[in-house]
């Protein structure tokens, strides 16, 4: 999988259904841009509540390598195992429909408080899906500048 990147503003339809931008869903899934038989096919993708107050989309291959983390966990630690439980049980498979729309799962949309527009951006591995309102309280309105950007570049340690 090539790292995701860039920030797409999309809208919500009427039945909570969204489209993942072209660029982004290639590049989760590792698949072509356009299906070779030129018919939309079906895929699955795993929604997640994420940081922030966002959504985090993540393909099932990566899903695995989430889940393998937590292999070793034990019943006997207590307070560690419930905490992967906690973080596990929000984890929704999500299978899109033939025209490649995703329904947003009800406690996903409740959670990053969607309602009709949404920012969809890559992040590495994954993708996120905000609320307008919910990404400006994270990362903030200002326009990316010149000094912005070298503090960027100064807290990356670039």
């Amino acid at each position: 999988m090539r790292a995701l990147s860039g920030s797409y503003d999309h809208s919500v339809d009427a039945k909570n259904r969204i489209r993942i931008p072209a660029k982004l869903k290639s590049d989760l899934l590792g698949e072509p841009v356009e299906p070779e038989d030129k018919e939309q096919k079906k895929f699955n993708v795993v929604f997640h509540l994420g940081t922030g107050g966002c959504i985090e989309v993540y393909s099932e291959e990566e899903v695995e390598k989430i889940y393998s983390r937590f292999a070793d966990v034990k019943q006997s630690d207590t307070e560690k195992y419930k905490a992967v439980s906690i973080f596990l049980s929000t984890f929704e498979p999500v299978e899109s429909d033939p025209q490649g729309r995703l329904v947003i799962p009800t406690m996903c949309r409740k959670y990053a408080k969607i309602e009709k527009d949404v920012k969809i951006c890559g992040r590495r591995n994954h993708i996120e899906i905000w609320s307008p309102e919910r990404y400006d309280e994270f990362y903030g309105t200002q326009e990316m500048t010149v000094e912005g950007m070298a503090d960027l570049v100064k807290i990356l340690d670039f």
